[in-house]
C-alpha cells in the first residue's frame, strides 16, 4: 500500500491529478509500444509471448485500481485519458 499512495506526515494521501496525469501518460506509453512490439512481431512472423490484448486488459485493471486511491478531481481528468486507452 504503501507504494500506491503518498505518505505526507503519517497520514495517506491520494493521489492528486498531476500524479494521475503522470500514471496515465506512462500506462499509454507502455500501451503504445506493446502494440508496436506486437506489430513489428508479426510482420517479421512471430508472436509475443504476452499479447498486446493481454497487456491492455492490465493497463484497465491498473487504471480501475488507481481510481480508489485517486481524487474526485484527478479522476474527472483520467477520463479521458481511459477513452484514449480504449481507442489504442
Amino acid at each position: 500500500m504503501k507504494y500506491i499512495m503518498k505518505q505526507n506526515n503519517g497520514n495517506m494521501k491520494k493521489f492528486n491529478t498531476r500524479d494521475r496525469i503522470f500514471l496515465n501518460e506512462a500506462i499509454l506509453a507502455f500501451l503504445r509500444e506493446s502494440k508496436k512490439f506486437e506489430e513489428e512481431s508479426e510482420m517479421l512472423g512471430k508472436k509475443p509471448i504476452i499479447t498486446y490484448g493481454y497487456w491492455k486488459m492490465m493497463a484497465k485493471d491498473v487504471q480501475d485500481k488507481l481510481e480508489e486511491f485517486s481524487t474526485q478531481k484527478a479522476n474527472r481528468q483520467s477520463k479521458m485519458y481511459n477513452e484514449e486507452i480504449n481507442s489504442i
